[in-house]
C-alpha cells in the first residue's frame, strides 16, 4: 500500500507540473493573440508593443512558476477520473492553441507591412526573444513566426556589420579602439541596450576595456545614430553619499543667501535623458545602491529641500544607465560590495572575459598601426616590426602566466603591451623598456629570470641595455647599481606618461628616491614646485582633491561656502609631479577615487576629470605634465586594489647596501660625511643673514597691522 501511494503521488505531481506548463503556454499564446491589433499601427508603436509583449511574457512566466510551485505544495491527491477528464481538456486546449498560432502566422504573412516596419519589428523581437525569454516552448513558437518575416536579421549582427564600414572603422581608429570579434559583439550589445533604455552592468577584471568600451559606444551613438545623446560620467566610492548622487547645497556669490541647490551628474542625466556611466558601482554604499534601485523602479526621484518642499523629478524616456565593476573575487575579494540579486535583476549584464593570446596579438598589431609604429610601405621593416610585436605579446603571455596567481594584484594586462609599443614608437631602448614594464616590479633574482627569457625569442635575444648611469642634473646622491636601475625605470616611465609606484622593503630609501625623481622631473618641465603627501589611515578624499569650506574671505561677499583646493588638485591643474608616500596606508575608498584620473586619455577632450566636490566648477582639465609618484611597502601590495595598482608602472628598489665592496663602503661614508658637513657649514654661515631677514619681515608685518588699525579708527571716528 505504501508503494502504491508513493506512485500515485508521483503521478499526481507530474500531472500538476504538466498542467502548469500547459496553462503557461495557453496564457502566452493568448498574449500573442492580444497583440495582433498592434501590428496595424505605425512602425514605432508596432515595435514598442512587441517589446512590451515580450516583457509581459517574461513577467507572466515568473508569476506562473511561483503560483504553480505554491499550488503543488498545497494540493492533495486527485481522483483517477478527474485526471482523465483533465487530460482530455488539456489535449483539446493544446490543439486549439496550435490552431490559433497557425492562424496568427497566416494573418501576419498576409499583412502588407512596410519593409522598414517589418525589419524594425523583426530585429527587436528576435533580439528580445533570444535573450530575455527562458521558456523553450514559447521561444520556439515565437522563433518560427519571426523567422518567416522577410529580411530576418539579428539587430546585434546588424551593428557588427555596420562597424566594418569605412567611416565607422576610421571612427574607432581615431578613438584608439581596436575591433576584434569579441569587442565588436560587446560593443553591439552595449549600443542596443543603451538605445533600448535597459540599464547595463559591465563586469570584468582590470584592463579589459570596460570603461573605454562605454566611452566609445556613447560617442558612436552621438555621431552615427542620434546627436542629441549626451554622456555623463560619475565615479562611485565608499564615501559617495546620496547628496552627491542627487543634489546638494553649494556656495553661490550671486545668491542673497550665499547658497544654491546644484543637481549632480546622476540627477542631471536622469531628468534630461543623458547616458550615465557609473564607474566602480560595487564600491558604493548600500544606501546609495538602494537609491539607484528605487529611481529605476519608480520612474521618478523625490527630493525634499529646505524651503522648496518635496519635488518630484520624472525619469526622461531617453535616460540610459551603464555601470561598471570588478568582480568581488580572487584579488578583489573583500575589496568590493556584493550586489544583491534584487539589484542585479534590474540590469542587463555584459561580461568582459580574459583576453586570449590570439586576440591579444590582434589588438597589439592594431595599436601599433594606429600609433604609426608599423608602416605597410616598407615590406622588410614591416615584417621585422611585426615579428618584434608578436614576440613581445608571446613574452607577455608566458611571463604573466608564470608569475601571476589569482590573488596577486601585480597582474599584467593589455595596458603593459600598449606601454611597450608607445615606448618603441618614441625610439626608447627596447631592453630598458621591457625590463621596466615586465621586470621592474620584481626583486633582482626575478629580473634575472626575465633576462634569460629573452633568449627564447629571435627578436629579443640580442638586446642590450643603455649605460648604467644617472642623468647629469640628477640630485647628488650615493650612486649604486640598484639605485641607478630603479631611477632609470622611474624616469623612463614618467617620460612615457606613466605614473609610478616605487616598492621595496621598509627603510630602503623609497621616499628619498621618490622626492629626487619628482624634483628632477619637475625641473625638466620648468616647474619649481614639489609636493609630498604622507598617507595615513586617516587620509580623506578632501585632503587630496579638496572640499567646500565656510568662506573665510575678509572681503564682503554673500558666498557662504567656498571650494578649497587640495594638493592633488593643484598638481593636476598646474602640471607637476606629486609624491604620495606610503600609499598602501591610505583607505581604499580614497585611492580608488583616483582611477578615473589615472586612466589613459586618447583625445584632448578626454583630458579632464570630474570634481563633484567643486560644484561651481566641476570639470578640471588635466595638465600634460601631471604625474603621480607613490611609494609602498612591497609586502603590503596585496592589500590594495588590482584596479588601482594596474594603472601604475611598478618599480622595485633593491637593498642598496647589498654586495657593496670595501671601496664602495668608503665612498658611502665619505659622501655622507661631506653631505652633512656641507649642510652644517651652510647653516652656520647663513644663520645670521636668515635671522636678520626674519626680523625684517616681522617688523614690516607689524607696521602694516598698525596702518590698518589706524585706518579702521579713522573710519569709525573721522573727527
Amino acid at each position: 500500500m505504501k508503494d502504491n501511494s508513493d506512485e500515485n503521488d508521483d503521478q499526481s505531481n507530474k500531472k500538476q507540473k504538466d498542467e502548469s506548463n500547459d496553462e503557461k503556454e495557453k496564457q502566452e499564446t493568448k498574449d500573442i493573440e492580444n497583440n495582433k491589433d498592434s501590428y496595424n499601427s505605425d512602425s514605432e508603436s508596432s515595435s514598442s508593443s512587441f517589446k512590451n509583449s515580450m516583457s509581459s511574457n517574461s513577467n507572466n512566466e515568473n508569476k506562473e512558476n511561483s503560483n504553480s510551485n505554491s499550488e503543488s505544495q498545497e494540493s492533495s491527491d486527485n481522483e483517477e477520473i478527474e485526471n482523465e477528464n483533465e487530460n482530455e481538456n488539456e489535449n483539446s486546449e493544446e490543439n486549439k492553441d496550435k490552431k490559433d498560432i497557425k492562424k496568427y502566422e497566416k494573418e501576419v504573412k498576409d499583412k502588407s507591412f512596410h519593409y522598414e516596419e517589418i525589419k524594425s519589428l523583426n530585429e527587436d523581437g528576435k533580439f528580445l526573444m533570444e535573450h530575455n525569454i527562458n521558456d523553450s516552448n514559447t521561444k520556439e513558437q515565437i522563433k518560427n513566426i519571426i523567422n518567416n518575416f522577410p529580411n530576418s536579421e539579428s539587430i546585434i549582427n546588424k551593428y557588427i556589420k555596420e562597424f566594418s564600414e569605412k567611416n565607422k572603422e576610421d571612427f574607432f581608429k581615431e578613438n584608439g579602439f581596436i575591433l576584434t570579434n569579441k569587442s565588436k559583439e560587446r560593443m553591439a550589445y552595449l549600443i542596443h541596450y543603451i538605445l533600448s533604455g535597459n540599464p547595463v552592468l559591465f563586469e570584468g577584471n582590470t584592463g579589459t576595456a570596460k570603461t573605454r568600451t562605454t566611452l566609445v559606444a556613447c560617442q558612436y551613438i552621438k555621431k552615427f545614430i542620434n546627436e542629441k545623446y549626451e554622456f555623463v560620467r560619475f565615479n562611485l566610492c565608499a564615501e559617495t553619499r546620496i547628496d552627491d548622487l542627487i543634489s546638494k547645497y553649494v556656495g553661490d556669490r550671486k545668491s542673497l543667501i550665499g547658497l544654491k541647490v546644484e543637481n549632480s551628474q546622476f540627477l542631471d542625466a536622469y531628468i534630461n535623458g543623458k547616458i550615465l556611466l557609473l564607474d566602480e558601482i560595487n564600491l558604493a554604499s548600500a544606501k546609495v545602491l538602494q537609491c539607484i534601485q528605487q529611481s529605476l523602479d519608480n520612474g521618478y526621484i523625490s527630493v525634499e529641500t529646505s524651503g522648496r518642499g518635496l519635488i518630484k523629478y520624472m525619469k526622461h524616456e531617453n535616460f540610459s544607465l551603464v555601470a561598471t565593476q570588478n568582480p568581488n573575487k580572487d584579488a578583489y575579494l573583500g575589496k568590493r560590495q556584493e550586489l544583491t540579486p534584487e539589484f542585479l535583476s534590474r540590469f542587463q549584464k555584459i561580461y568582459c572575459e580574459e583576453i586570449e593570446i590570439n586576440e591579444m596579438k590582434e589588438i597589439s598589431f592594431g595599436i601599433a598601426k594606429n600609433l604609426g609604429y608599423i608602416n605597410d610601405k616598407n615590406e622588410s621593416e614591416f615584417k621585422e616590426k611585426r615579428e618584434l610585436i608578436y614576440d613581445i605579446v608571446q613574452l607577455h603571455y608566458e611571463w604573466s602566466k608564470q608569475n601571476e596567481s589569482k590573488n596577486d594584484v601585480k597582474c599584467f594586462t593589455i595596458r603593459e603591451i600598449e606601454t611597450v609599443i608607445e615606448a618603441l614608437k618614441e625610439n626608447n631602448n627596447i631592453y630598458d623598456t621591457l625590463m621596466t614594464v615586465y621586470g621592474g616590479r620584481y626583486p633582482k633574482e626575478k629580473k634575472n629570470d626575465l633576462i634569460l627569457k629573452f633568449k627564447n625569442f629571435n627578436s629579443l635575444a640580442n638586446l642590450q641595455p643603455s649605460a648604467n648611469e644617472l642623468p647629469k642634473d640628477f640630485p647628488k646622491c650615493f650612486s649604486n647599481i640598484h639605485l641607478i636601475e630603479a631611477t632609470k625605470s622611474i624616469l623612463l616611465s614618467l617620460n612615457n606618461k606613466r605614473n609610478v609606484l616605487i616598492v621595496g622593503k621598509n627603510e630602503s630609501g623609497l621616499t628619498q628616491l621618490a622626492k629626487w625623481c619628482s624634483f628632477f622631473f619637475n625641473e625638466s618641465k620648468n616647474q619649481k614646485k614639489t609636493y609630498i603627501c604622507f598617507c595615513t589611515k586617516n587620509l580623506e578624499r578632501s585632503d587630496l582633491i579638496g572640499s567646500q569650506k565656510l568662506s573665510s574671505s575678509k572681503k564682503y561677499t554673500t558666498e557662504i561656502l567656498k571650494f578649497k583646493k587640495g594638493i592633488l588638485y593643484k598638481a593636476i591643474k598646474d602640471g607637476f609631479s606629486i609624491v604620495l608616500d606610503s600609499i598602501n596606508e591610505a583607505p581604499s575608498r580614497v585611492i580608488e577615487r583616483l582611477n578615473e584620473l589615472l586612466d589613459k586619455k586618447i583625445k584632448d577632450n578626454e583630458k579632464i576629470i570630474e570634481v563633484p566636490e567643486n560644484p561651481n566648477d566641476p570639470i578640471l582639465e588635466i595638465n600634460d605634465n601631471f604625474r603621480i609618484i607613490s611609494t609602498s611597502n612591497y609586502e603590503k601590495l596585496n592589500q590594495m586594489s588590482p584596479a588601482f595598482i594596474n594603472r601604475f608602472e611598478i618599480v622595485y628598489l633593491d637593498d642598496q647596501l647589498v654586495n657593496l665592496n670595501e671601496d664602495k663602503f668608503k665612498e658611502l661614508i665619505n659622501f655622507e660625511f661631506n653631505y652633512f658637513h656641507s649642510e652644517l657649514y651652510y647653516n652656520i654661515k647663513y644663520k645670521n643673514e636668515i635671522d636678520e631677514e626674519i626680523k625684517k619681515k616681522e617688523k614690516n608685518l607689524k607696521n602694516k597691522e598698525k596702518k590698518e588699525n589706524s585706518k579702521i579708527k579713522e573710519d569709525i571716528n573721522p573727527f
